[in-house]
Formats: structure tokens, sequence, C-alpha cells
């Protein structure tokens, strides 16, 4: 070799694209998560533990797939009211069935739940909820006769979609029903939306919180340990306590993968708390591996948000963006109790199926834009058809010249 930029193959180094270092931040992520699930259930009966390891292992492939796919398919594909409207209306379909016909687990209705072979799989439909939202709003905002700047015709229906969707979420899940209200309203602030819009339906979410968590036990409780976690440590602040305990206890270096104290006082820490059983084994540096991979994650991500080649791929990559950022954020800030306890997982890392697929094919989604934006507006991606050439990568389907037609 003659030439640093020159291969062994005498053609000339490139860079890695956008796409392909999420996608090997995500499988550095997700090898990250089984070591953290398999050293998490180890703390419980050999036959529970090996069964919720293996499930995990199990949906890792399936979450590769769908990552694959959402990479793979031109997400352009999704652009069509069809596909839009029909996942939405899936998505609530489901969200309905699951409060009536699902699984209870620890008083809650939130999976449908199979036996495959003896191992009992679940599907939790509000993950779900969280890519059709996204998908739904981004068509919404995007088609080229939408007035996003209206009251009346683009904001109105976008809060009654969003509201419909938290409402049958947040009766079993406060925590997913928070996150896709606040994805929701970003997405459709970034669109184009007034902010003064967002005051209005202000008196209807305060109603919203005050039913679904002052006048609900023990969610007031979580609240309230929230501001001293230490005064209700035997009661509503035990989980943030012990978590605390093991971020403490990891000191540098941390303890030894699988050799953790903490995470045997943590309900289900292979789950929500899984990032303070990582900061005790792995120590200090081990977490700022993880926040380091998360905050790469989000600035290639941007970047691919920033130079989307069309509208929709703007707020679609904006919107799967904002879901895996904000999880990640919401996970953490309860395990180090700058937020609320709240059920969510760390994605790509916590225990559990629907999540990780979810997770894995929002990231897919991101890679899909990044991809079509690499390429030029190759030829053989679909046209949105709406009469604007796609294969100028600086002009927008609807005509408009530049990405700043996008607010």
């Amino acid at each position: 070799m003659t030439a640093s930029r020159a291969t062994l193959y005498g053609r000339a180094e490139r860079p890695a694209t956008d796409a392909q270092v999420l996608v090997m931040i995500v499988l550095a992520l997700l090898a990250i998560g089984v070591l953290m699930v398999y050293s998490a259930t180890r703390t419980l009966a050999p036959a529970s533990g090996g069964s919720l390891f293996a499930r995990h292992l199990l949906f890792l492939p399936v979450a590769l797939v769908a990552m694959a796919f959402g990479a793979t398919v031109p997400y352009r594909w999704l652009a069509r009211p069809w596909a839009a409207i029909g996942i939405l209306v899936v998505a609530v379909a489901l969200l309905a069935l699951v409060l009536v016909f699902g699984d209870a687990v620890n008083g809650a209705r939130r999976w449908f739940s199979v036996t495959v072979a003896g191992m009992r799989i679940s599907f939790q439909p509000s993950e779900f909820a969280k890519i059709a939202m996204v998908l739904f709003l981004a068509w919404f905002l995007a088609r080229p006769s939408a007035d996003v700047r209206s009251y009346r015709r683009a904001f109105l229906p976008a809060m009654a979609a969003i509201g419909v969707v938290a409402a049958l979420i947040v009766k079993e899940d406060f925590g997913t029903a928070a996150l896709v209200a606040v994805v929701a309203a970003i997405l459709c602030l970034i669109a184009g939306s007034r902010w003064w819009h967002f005051l209005t339906v202000l008196p209807v979410a305060a109603l919203g919180f005050y039913v679904t968590v002052v006048r609900v036990p023990y969610r007031w409780e979580r609240l309230i340990a929230f501001l001293d976690p230490w005064r209700y440590q035997n009661g509503a602040g035990w989980h943030i306590t012990q978590s605390l305990m093991g971020i403490g206890r990891g000191g540098l270096f941390g303890v030894g993968l699988g050799m953790g104290v903490q995470k045997s006082y943590i309900p289900e820490c292979e789950t929500d708390f899984i990032f303070a059983v990582l900061a005790e084994e792995m120590g200090l540096v081990g977490a700022l591996l993880v926040l380091g991979l998360f905050g790469v994650f989000i600035w290639r991500a941007g970047r691919v948000v920033r130079d989307a080649p069309d509208r929709f791929g703007f707020l679609l990559a904006a919107g799967a963006l904002l879901t895996v950022g904000l999880q990640a954020v919401m996970n953490i800030g309860v395990v180090t109790s700058a937020l609320p306890a709240k059920g969510i997982g760390l994605p790509f890392i916590s225990y559990g199926g629907s999540g990780l697929v979810m997770m894995s094919l929002a990231a897919g989604l991101i890679a899909s834009v990044a991809r079509y934006q690499a390429s030029g507006g190759a030829a053989d991606w679909p046209p949105l058809g709406l009469g604007a050439p796609h294969a100028a990568r600086r002009r927008t389907v609807f005509g408009r010249t530049g990405v700043a037609g996008h607010a």
C-alpha cells in the first residue's frame, strides 16, 4: 500500500456512512445488552432466570431482522395513506384489545402472550404504537396538502390521534404514554405547528395528569418519593435508593461482570434498572461507554435528520431519533434519580422482546433515510408520486428547494 487512502485492492477508502455507523452502534449496544441481561437474570431462580435470558436471545435475531428490514426497505414506501393510517389503526386496535384480553402481569394488562415449545412469548402493543404514531405523524404532516400551521386542519387532528393512543396506554403504562405524547408533540412542533397551539391543550394535559397520577396512589407515591427517595427508602423509594447504592458501589471500574450485589434487591432489574446493574459491575468506565454510544447514535442520527432528502424522511427520522433518544434519557434519568420512577426500559440493552424489536426497527428506519441520502436519490428508490424529481438531493418532494422547506 503506497497511499494512506488506498485499500489493498487499490481503491480509495471511504469513511463509514451514517447508516453504517448507526448499525454498528446498535450492534454494540445489543451485545452489551446480552451480557447485562445474562448477569441480571443470574439473581433469579435457575429455571426463571434461564427462561428470561433464553427469551431475550430468542428475540435478538428478530430485532436484527427488524433493523435490517427497516434499513433496506425504501422508507418512501411508508409515505402512503394506506400504510400510515393502516398501521396506526392496527396499533389502536391492539391497544384496545390488550386492555380486555391481555395477560395481567404485576397487576397491569400490557401484553399478549402465547406459549411456544414450553416458552412464554409476549408482545406489548404499546411498543408497536410508538413507531405507528411516528409514522402516522410523519405522513400526516408531510402531505403536500397539509397546512401544518393551521390549528383546525393540522394541529387538532394530530392532537386527537395522539390523545387516543396515549389514553389507551396510560391506564397501564404511564411512562410509555408520556414518551409517546412528548415525542409526538415535539414532532408537531418541528414540523411547523405554532407554539401557542400547545397552550390550548395544556388544560386537557393537566386534567389527564391529575386523573392518571394524582388520583392513582402508587404513582403519586412514586412522585413524592422522587423528591426525597431516602426518606421513603423502605417503600416507594426502594428502587431508586437501591439503584443509587449500586451505582456508587461500582466505582471507576466496577465490581466485575456478574458480581453485582444490589441487583439482588431491585425487582426486575433486568428491565427498567439494568443501567444500575451495568454501572455497579462495569463502573463509571462502562457507564460512560454506554452513554458515549448513545451520544454518537444521537449525533449521527441528527445528521441524517438535518440532511434528509425530503420532508417525510425528515419527520420520520426525527421521530425515530426522538423515540430512541428520549427513552434512553428517561430510563437513565430514572435510574440516577434525576426523574421520577417510570416503567420504561433502556433501548437495545434492557430485557424485553417487543421493545428490543421496535427500537431496532426505529434505528433501521433512520438508516433507511441515511441510505437514500447517501445514494443521491438513486433511481431504484420509489418516488412519493407528488410530482417532484426524486433524483434531486436538495429538493424536497413538495417542490421546495432545500431542506429548509422542512419547517
